[in-house]
């Protein structure tokens, strides 16, 4: 027998901003307990360690002088993943730890140029496929080789180099090719023993100038009047503050010294920080007009006349060195857990480590004056952690805290009826003797029967069978028990629907009282 549209529901609808509430409390408390699991393994513990582990608050300078990339990784600058321990991408950066160099300024400075020699990308080199057909036939220049796949070192480097080896016809032997080659059409000659390589670079301008500043990879060349410095080192100790001092004028020589950073004013002056390394030079010495990198290299690296016998201005690194070999890690821990790709960018800022005539990176790093300490950290700010760590702590504990409480509150106030329906009781009216409890309550006399019940009214309580109008007795299967589809009788045997619908809204908005029995027995 197919079920009537208007039958009500078994079990009436929910309120559903009850079952919202109890939900949103549920989730609530369920995250604020999965964050802090993590957070005590993100923030808690990382937190605890900084506190504890003795890192001087002021930074020092700290210069790359290693890096390495090795398959056995037993630790790394940087790992992606603080759970769990750093696999293939493993940087090991280790740097020389010293003190601040002296911050400078260059006056009524003309003539400034700025020539840069970067270090090529080796990517960038031009291949050739010598096993695709003629591919090599017409190859000139150095050439580093692997199974016949060559790459041209001489577009970018002049090369220092005399050809030793075996020649090799690059279009008959081509996988011979293994290793570095000075090549003339089709034939490569072997490059046995080591040879350097310098880069193309621009030349550097030395026609009337007395300062050279080398910044990164770049040389600023300047004829300036004078320079006055703004601190004054004290070897390993901290260097003070102190007035514009002048140290140098141009008729002491030409100046050569490294800095971190330079930046050039509106009104002829240069400024510059973390100098150090400072030597002067006769005026004569620089090849005029021009000298390529490779000579500047050299001329610096020979000098030996110091601006500041003293080493108070310009001091050399050795005087201001405090560790000259520490692991640089980027955090105390070693690891990031953002997933975001810090680690290549850490390398990148962190991994330029000077060599083939590059500039070592310069940061600056904090340290521990314990020698036993291995590691020192490009990353260390107690405040930050201090700030992370009440944030961290405060939040998901209020959420749990509020949660619980709400759980609770709703646990009192919401009754659950004889019908299953969820119902808000007012706070100290617990008077439903009406409807379910008084035995001096009215009772309806509508008696309802049903289409599809199974049970047996008339059996249960031993009464004769109905008989209708008509003299025949009532089909049981459509007597009184079910929830289902309830038909109320006249006391003429007449059938008609009861329509008891009402306004669920306005029963969510005012304490429901539970509806009275559907099945009157």
């Amino acid at each position: 027998m197919a079920r009537r549209k208007d039958k009500p529901r078994l079990i009436p609808e929910q309120d559903k901003r009850i079952c919202r509430a109890i939900c949103l409390c549920q989730l609530t408390m369920v995250l604020s307990c999965v964050s802090i699991v993590y957070l005590s393994v993100a923030i808690y513990s990382p937190s605890l360690k900084a506190f504890k582990s003795g890192f001087e608050l002021d930074p020092v300078m700290c210069q790359t002088v290693d890096r390495q990339m090795p398959n056995n990784c037993p630790w790394a600058s940087c790992g992606e993943w603080c759970l769990t321990r750093t696999s293939g991408f493993c940087p090991q950066i280790h740097s020389v730890v010293r003190r601040n160099g002296t911050d400078i300024q260059l006056n009524n400075c003309t003539r400034v140029t700025n020539t840069s020699c970067a270090m090529v990308d080796l990517s960038r080199l031009n291949k050739f496929n010598c096993n695709n057909g003629t591919v090599c036939n017409n190859i000139r220049g150095v050439f580093n080789c692997s199974n016949g796949h060559c790459k041209n070192m001489s577009e970018f480097f002049l090369c220092h180099h005399k050809p030793d080896g075996p020649t090799i016809n690059s279009a008959k032997d081509n996988t011979k090719l293994n290793g570095f080659f000075e090549c003339h059409g089709v034939h490569c000659t072997k490059i046995r023993r080591p040879f350097s390589c310098d880069r193309y670079c621009s030349r550097i301008t030395t026609a009337n100038v007395n300062t050279l500043i080398m910044h990164e990879d770049n040389v600023i060349a300047a004829d300036c009047e004078n320079a006055v410095a703004f601190n004054e080192a004290r070897g390993k100790e901290h260097g003070v503050r102190i007035e514009p001092t002048e140290f140098w004028k141009e008729d002491d020589g030409n100046l050569l010294t490294n800095c971190a950073t330079v930046t050039r004013e509106s009104d002829n002056r240069i400024t510059a920080t973390d100098c150090l390394n400072g030597t002067l030079l006769e005026h004569e010495t620089l090849p005029a007009p021009f000298m390529n990198f490779t000579q500047f290299w050299a001329i610096y690296e020979n000098s030996t006349r110091s601006v500041d016998p003293e080493q108070k201005f310009l001091p050399n690194q050795a005087n201001l060195t405090i560790y000259s070999w520490k692991k640089l890690f980027i955090n105390l821990e070693g690891c990031v857990n953002t997933l975001r790709g810090e680690c290549k960018d850490f390398v990148a800022r962190y991994g330029n480590d000077g060599d083939n005539n590059t500039a070592q990176s310069r940061y600056q790093c904090y340290y521990n004056k314990d020698a036993n300490v291995e590691f020192v950290v490009a990353r260390y700010d107690l405040d930050k952690v201090y700030r992370e760590l009440l944030v961290s702590l405060i939040v998901p504990i209020v959420l749990f805290v509020i949660s619980s409480i709400s759980l609770c509150v709703i646990t009192k106030s919401v009754k659950v009826g004889d019908d299953a329906k969820m119902r808000c009781v007012c706070a100290g009216d617990e008077s439903d003797d009406d409807v379910f409890g008084n035995a001096n309550a009215k009772q309806p006399d509508n008696i309802y029967d049903t289409d599809d019940d199974v049970v047996d009214l008339e059996q249960q309580s031993g009464l004769d069978p109905v008989v209708t109008e008509q003299g025949h007795p009532l089909d049981t299967h459509e007597m009184v028990g079910s929830t289902k589809s309830l038909i109320p009788m006249s006391p003429t045997g007449e059938q008609h629907f009861v329509a008891d619908d009402q306004d669920q809204d306005e029963k969510a908005v005012k304490c429901d009282v539970p509806e009275k029995p559907l099945v009157i027995l």
